[in-house]
């Protein structure tokens, strides 16, 4: 497996895989997709042998104009961080140690930046994030009603 940077001929299968994933991310249109890959930090996919793409990521950093309730949160409460706006591996290639790879590789470009933050759905419960986050060391630094009714607990994770 891979990990690469994103490129335009991946923003199909990555939308895809993004609307596959509701539940814990937000839903994209193509035109969003773009918005956020042009305010990206870091933009990536784990591409297997064959070309299939297992997954993504992206980050921002702070100070764009990206007008996401989470990420504005974060920017109103730290200085120096790279957010992790979303997370997906396609549900063919889960347990097969993408997502590692994937936060591997943005905590070490993150490196630069104090914090890594990232925020997990607590109301629902994502119990299958929560447990990753809280294995690679990310800790609930506040909570965050969202406009759907759902709750998030934001987290970070020192890097710097």
């Amino acid at each position: 497996m891979l990990v690469r940077r994103i490129d335009d001929p991946d923003l199909d299968a990555v939308l895809a895989l993004n609307q596959g994933a509701l539940e814990g991310v937000g839903p994209l249109t193509m035109e969003r997709l773009e918005e956020i890959l042009g305010y990206a930090e870091q933009a990536v996919v784990a591409q297997d042998a064959d070309g299939a793409l297992g997954g993504f990521a992206l980050t921002l950093p702070p100070g764009t104009a990206y007008d996401s309730i989470n990420y504005r949160w974060f920017c109103d409460e730290l200085d120096d961080f790279s957010y992790v706006d979303r997370a997906v591996v396609a549900p063919g290639f889960r347990r097969r140690g993408i997502a590692t790879m994937l936060y591997n590789v943005l905590e070490e470009r993150a490196r630069a930046r104090e914090l890594m933050a990232l925020e997990v759905y607590v109301e629902p419960r994502n119990d299958a994030s929560l447990a990753f986050h809280g294995s690679r060391g990310y800790a609930e630094v506040g909570r965050l009603d969202q406009a759907d009714g759902k709750k998030a607990a934001m987290m970070t994770k020192q890097v710097g």
